[in-house]
């Protein structure tokens, strides 16, 4: 199975191929296969990359989330719908911030 190089991040394991960066890239869970976030919406890919990699995780925001499939319980912790720990909700000055561990979203659907 190939694997999406999709963060700003090396991708060092075969077999990896990079994504178009040039248009919004779908991010999935893990487990269910289904659709979490869009990105980049309402910002460029330049603006997500960089706001990803100066955080050090993945950084969606509320325009990016597919709401269908995510939840953020009241503790700040961001779930898919079927269970899935994605990572943490910390806002910032702009809004929302969703900080998802790699390992909880994939490139491919399952």
């Amino acid at each position: 199975m190939i694997q999406l190089c999709i963060f700003p991040w090396p991708c060092t394991a075969a077999p990896y191929r990079l994504v178009d960066r040039t248009v919004e890239t779908t991010y999935y869970d893990s487990v269910t296969g289904k659709p979490l976030f869009i990105a980049p919406r309402g910002r460029t890919m330049e603006a997500f990359l960089k706001e990803s990699k100066s955080h050090g995780w993945p950084s969606f925001r509320d325009e990016e989330v597919v709401w269908a499939n995510v939840r953020c319980l009241k503790n700040g912790e961001a779930v898919s719908t079927a269970g899935t720990h994605l990572g943490h909700n910390l806002p910032d000055r702009t809004g929302n911030r969703y900080c998802i561990n790699l390992v909880s979203v994939a490139g491919n659907p399952m």
